[in-house]
């Protein structure tokens, strides 16, 4: 089993806007090399700081399709779906 293998999930709850941002950006390279069509970004809800950030970032990222908040069964508005350009 390889262990790098590409996991359609990160996880940013909890982490400084940068930081989170520039693994953000990192993960969506990884998806569309990996040929992801969705993945998904867990914020958490917090103070709302990191997920206004990630939302702003996804409106300007040429790899992103789509997005939304996720839906109950998903982890509601704690965590958006991305649906990347293919």
């Amino acid at each position: 089993m390889q262990s790098d293998a590409f996991k359609p999930r990160i996880d940013l709850h909890g982490e400084r806007v940068e930081e989170a941002l520039a693994r953000l950006e990192r993960f969506l390279d990884r998806a569309i090399l990996s040929d992801e069509r969705d993945v998904t970004v867990i914020h958490g809800h917090g103070s709302g700081f990191l997920k206004s950030a990630v939302r702003d970032y996804l409106k300007t990222s040429a790899y992103v399709s789509t997005f939304r908040p996720g839906d109950p069964w998903e982890g509601s508005d704690a965590v958006t779906i991305v649906t990347i350009n293919k």
